[in-house]
């Protein structure tokens, strides 16, 4: 679970992401939303939000716009945004990434006790001749590595923890 507080139009709101594989569950202000993550590269993002009408939506968001400044469309509207503070276990309920598809670990970037920053690689997945990096998504530190290179992974099975 990572939680911060972001600025969105002019209002400072806390929110709350657990992550589950490509399943995100998202809280702010004690309302609660299921979207799925459809693509993420470093602090870009695609996601479906699925309305209780069955409506979809999709949320494109991009970071360091300017700082520690982000952008999110959502229906054709823009909302700028940044992150006030984060705190919290790291990228997912217990702090680990994994990979949204099956693949095959190419190259592990990172060792034990390294110090990332948001956005760096950390492993580099293979899929259907496509290389997917797996990204930092804060500042936090390699706490367990739990691949090797040229091994297969599954979908939402933990790859490395992090920790801030």
């Amino acid at each position: 679970m990572t939680q911060f507080k972001i600025e969105l139009l002019g209002e400072e709101s806390e929110i709350e992401i657990t992550r589950q594989g490509a399943a995100l569950r998202v809280t702010r202000d004690g309302n609660t939303a299921d979207l799925q993550l459809l693509h993420q590269d470093g602090l870009s993002f695609v996601v479906e939000w699925i309305l209780p009408s069955g409506q979809r939506r999709r949320i494109r968001g991009a970071g360091f716009l300017s700082g520690d400044q982000r952008q999110m469309w959502v229906n054709g509207r823009t909302f700028n945004y940044r992150r006030v503070r984060q705190r919290g276990s790291g990228a997912t309920l217990d702090g680990s990434l994994s990979s949204t598809i099956p693949a095959v670990v190419s190259e592990i970037l990172v060792e034990i006790g390294d110090v990332v920053a948001a956005g760096d690689k950390l492993i580099l997945l293979e899929s259907m001749k496509m290389v997917i990096p797996i990204q930092a998504p804060c500042d936090s530190t390699v706490s367990a590595i739990h691949c090797a290179t040229g091994e297969s992974v599954q979908a939402g099975i933990p790859l490395l923890e992090l920790k801030e």
